[in-house]
């Protein structure tokens, strides 16, 4: 199979993958346009080499979002945010700073 055939197969593949989902929306969209939004997301980097340490967590749910995110700062504290959004109270946070040698390992 030469590389044209292939990326032209790959080609036909994702035009009716797109299709689909053109199909489905188009079937359904009340659906997505009453559902709220929703999603959870999470990830941590630890880079001993570089000393680059960082967390975030965020869910939202509709109108509602709540997340943490923290980092080291180059003076050696943990900086940690915890934060809200919702349309009554809209954007909220609250910064603290510890020490890292009082910080428990994960």
């Amino acid at each position: 199979m030469s590389a044209r055939s292939t990326s032209i197969g790959v080609c036909l593949i994702l035009c009716a993958f797109a299709a689909v989902q053109a199909a489905i929306i188009a079937s359904h969209p009340d659906e997505l346009i009453s559902s709220p939004p929703q999603y959870e997301f999470h990830y941590a980097v630890h880079d001993s080499e570089t000393g680059d340490v960082k967390d975030q967590f965020e869910h939202r749910r509709g109108e509602y979002v709540t997340g943490r995110y923290s980092l080291i700062e180059p003076d050696g504290h943990r900086r940690i945010v915890d934060y809200t959004s919702d349309p009554l109270l809209g954007f909220n946070a609250q910064v603290r700073r510890e020490p890292v040698a009082s910080i428990s390992r994960y």
